[in-house]
Order: structure tokens, then sequence, then C-alpha cells
């Protein structure tokens, strides 16, 4: 079997034997939770048969209890089992006026030496809830067990101790066997080792390696390690602990996952200097923690012109270390990014992006076709005309802001309107117009053109006709008339027929 195989047994042993921590006394008082309890206490002595007691907070309709033969550091071996406790009894509890039930339970460890481990479990769940106590059987095969500790608040299995100082300080519970008859067995002779190798990504990449540590043994033993004097760099470390009772027997390997970050990161943030209004900026944070496996949490905060710093939404939030905002406003904005490592270091950097305004462009319309700047436009002299500048442009945050100003001939006639009447205008004769767009930063583009009323290029009218080209006109009609009546009889005359007399008729002879 090879030494990575090996390494990775031992660690799931390790963590098997975390369920020698006691769930019942870490969840007792919390009725969200499924509770079982033991009226025997973790190290109980029994000789040849185990009986057992408690309460639980649930029905135990649906259980299985087992007794775990441990005595081997890491091997566990099943002894006894059973689907069903001997005896459970309903009661209600006086203080919480709830049900809970009692229970008992019998093995005969007659002839049975060891160091074992009573689970309880319950089945009626999709996640199995377990329960136990850990009992020495018989005079035999009686080892110290090592286990997380008691007084930690958080899951041993799942959670990642992490220290940010200069010395490593960590706890475990133990219980050691009876002392042996004529003799006197003593906490203060327990002899600790620890190993450790590096581990990012939670299994050894190379062999266990054996550190120096300083202890003290009350009720919890407590270990220290000075990170400088084992020359320990930040990162990810498995720590592999066991003792040795006085009696030189071993106790069972307990792994603790530890990240040691004592440097604070390094952090470097990236994103454009300049943008047009209503642009995109885009902000990278590079965050290099300096050992593999390193994590953190980037907090960020964006200061508008004139406003007070906001949180990013979650559309903002590309992914963890970039960011994309839209720049509605024109000025100077200051991105934030507070960046937490797992040691709690925090490093803040910023980053200002200068936002310039948009001009607008302004856009006027007559019976649907563009008018550009100088020009010429013809407009009826009765009726109703409008100049419409609704097709005028900005930036989005600008656009429905827009200001509009009319000038006529230079000087001012209306504001607030986006389009010209020709009700607006009082005088009958003017020449120039001219709008103004103006945006809520002040921008303005302009636009100017001349107009034409239509009666200037109409036909002049029978009253406005001079009378000497009334005469002139009649006399031209005249001879033209007598022109035509001549040539008709001189066609008469010259034509050379002759013209017969119709004779009377007489009687014939």
């Amino acid at each position: 079997m090879s030494k990575n195989v090996k390494t990775s047994l031992l660690l799931v042993f390790s963590l098997l034997l975390t369920l020698l921590m006691p769930n019942s006394s870490a969840l007792e008082g919390d009725e969200d939770f499924e509770i079982i309890t033991f009226d025997q206490e973790d190290g109980h002595h029994v000789s040849s048969t185990l009986n057992l007691s408690g309460d639980s907070t649930v029905a135990l309709a649906s259980v299985e209890i087992e007794l775990w033969n441990i005595s081997q550091p890491d091997q566990w071996t099943l002894i006894l089992s059973s689907p069903f406790l001997d005896n459970v009894v309903p009661y209600t509890d006086v203080k919480s006026d709830s049900t809970m039930w009692s229970w008992n339970h019998s093995f005969d460890l007659t002839d049975i030496d060891c160091t074992c481990y009573v689970e309880i479990s319950l089945l009626e769940q999709t996640d199995l809830t377990s329960f136990g106590l850990l009992v020495y059987a018989g005079d035999d095969d009686h080892r110290p067990v090592l286990r997380p500790s008691s007084s930690s608040e958080a899951d041993t299995l799942t959670t990642t101790q992490i220290f940010s100082e200069d010395m490593i300080d960590v706890s475990f519970d133990y219980i050691l066997p009876p002392s042996p008859e004529n003799s006197v067995q003593s906490n203060l002779n327990i002899i600790p080792e620890v190993r450790y190798c590096s581990a990012p990504y939670g299994i050894c990449i190379e062999d266990y390696s054996t550190i120096a540590t300083t202890y003290s043994v009350g009720d919890e033993l407590e270990l220290l390690i000075d990170v400088d004097g084992n020359q320990l760099d930040d990162g990810f470390y498995l720590l592999q602990i066991q003792i040795q009772d006085p009696f030189l027997t071993l106790s069972n390997n307990l792994t603790q996952y530890i990240v040691l970050d004592q440097n604070q990161p390094s952090v470097e943030l990236t994103a454009i200097e300049q943008v047009n209004e209503s642009g995109m900026v885009v902000v990278d944070v590079e965050v290099s923690d300096g050992y593999t496996g390193s994590r953190f949490v980037i907090t960020w905060t964006i200061t508008e012109p004139g406003e007070s710093p906001r949180s990013v939404s979650e559309t903002e939030l590309l992914q963890d270390n970039r960011l994309e905002f839209e720049a509605k406003k024109s000025g100077r904005y200051t991105v934030t990014a507070l960046v937490r490592d797992l040691g709690g270091h925090l490093v803040v950097v910023e980053h200002n992006v200068s936002v310039v305004n948009q001009r607008p462009t302004a856009v006027v319309r007559f019976d649907g076709f563009q008018i550009f700047n100088d020009s010429v436009v013809t407009i009826p002299s009765d009726g109703t005309w409008v100049f419409s500048a609704n097709d005028s442009t900005d930036t989005g945050n600008d656009q429905q802001s827009l200001e509009y100003y009319w000038y006529v001939d230079g000087k001012s006639l209306l504001s607030g309107k986006s389009y010209l009447e020709s009700s607006d205008i009082q005088s009958s004769s003017y020449r120039t117009i001219q709008v103004e767009v103006v945006d809520d930063d002040g921008a303005s583009n302009e636009l100017s053109f001349q107009v034409i009323q239509q009666e200037a290029e109409s036909k002049e009218s029978l009253a406005d006709v001079p009378l000497y080209s009334i005469l002139t006109l009649f006399v031209m009609l005249s001879l033209g008339l007598l022109y035509v009546l001549r040539k008709r009889t001189q066609s008469d005359v010259n034509s050379g027929f002759v013209k017969w007399t119709e004779r009377g008729k007489k009687p014939k002879n």
C-alpha cells in the first residue's frame, strides 16, 4: 500500500473518530434540533453488562443502536447492533411542556475487552443524525481517546480553523482509560505528538513531518505551535495529533485542518481612466495572498458625482473580482474595493474614473423633413405650421431632461417646449428662427435657419396689375380680332367660284 493511500485512510478514520464528540451536549437545550442524551458519562467502565439510558426529544420508533470496537487507533469494528431500543417511554417535560421520550438499552459484554463506542442513529431522516458515548469494557485493550474540543462552537467536520498570528493555538478533549489495579493514572503524564503537512486541497501533498510544540494539560489538551520557530509559511495545513498516556498507550490519530495567514494580500485594481457619459465602466481586481488555495472576499462601493457611496447591484457584479456599471452622470466616479482574506487582513484600493458629458444634438423637422443649419424653409402664409425639435438627441441619462429655447430674429421667444407653432409668433414678418437645446450639465447645441413666407412667391392678383398693362392687353386683343375678320372676307372674294341665278320656270311650247 502506497504512502498516499495510507495517508488518505488515516484521514478518513480520523474524521470518523470526530463522531466521538458529544453531540447531545452541544445541542442540548435547542428545541430546533433532535437530541438524544445519555445518562452515562464518556469513559464509562463496565465489566460484563452495559446498561444505557437517557432521554430524547424525538420519537425513537426508527433507530439503530450499535457498539463499535475502536481499540485500534485507526480501525473500527462492529461488535453488536440492534434495530430497536429495549424500552422507550413518552413523558411530558415540565419546563418546556413538550413531549419527550426516556429510553434504556443493555448490551451483554461478557468476555469482551475493548475501547468501545456506542452509537444511536435516527434512520427516519434523509440526513442521518447520530449520537454516541465512549465506554471501556473489560480490563484489556483500553487506550486514551482524543477528540475535538467540546468548547468549540464550530463543526469540526466542515470548518477550518484560521490563524493570523505568529502562534497556532489548538485545543482537544481527551479521555483516559481506567487505571489498572494498584496504579494511579495522572493526566500530567500525557505526551502529545504533532505532525503536519501542506494540504492546499485538503489532502497532503507531502509526507507528514514532526513539528515542535509546547502544551498544557488540564480539562483539555492545549497545544501551542510557534510559527516563526517552525518556519511555517502562510498556507493550508493538516495537523495530525496523537497522545500517549503514562502507560505508553497511544490514542487515535486526530486530524485538524488549519489555515495560516499572517500577511495581508497584494491587491491591484485596474479600470479605464475616462469614459463618455452613459458609457460602461469595467473594473477588475487581482488579488494574490502568496499561497495556493487562498480565498478572499471583495466588498464593492461606488461613489457617484455629488452622492454618498453606494453598494453595487447583482447585475453590476459580473464576477467576484469584476464589476461593470453604467456611468450615467458626468463628473468623477470613485470605485472602492475592500478586500478581506482568510486571515482577516483588510486592504482597501480605489480608482477614479472621469466621466465626460456629451453635448446634445439639435434636430428640427418641418412636415417630416429634417432642417439643417442655415437652411431656407418656405412656410405657408395662412393656416398652421410646426417646427419640432423632438428628435434632438443626447445620452440616455440626459435625454428626458433636455431644455429647449426658441429665438426669432435674434430675440428670445419661447422656452420649455420642444416645438414651435405658428401661433407662438405674433409678428407678421420674420426671417430667422433659432433653437437651442441644453442638457442638465449646461452643455448646448444650436440650429438656425431662414424662413420665407409662401405669399412672396405666389402669382400677382388682377387688382395689383397696372392700368396700362390692361389697356395694352385690350388693344392687342382688338387688333387680333379685326385681323381675323379681314382675312375671312378676303378669302370669300378671291375664291374663283361662279354664282348661279335661278331662272323662272316657263311652260314649253
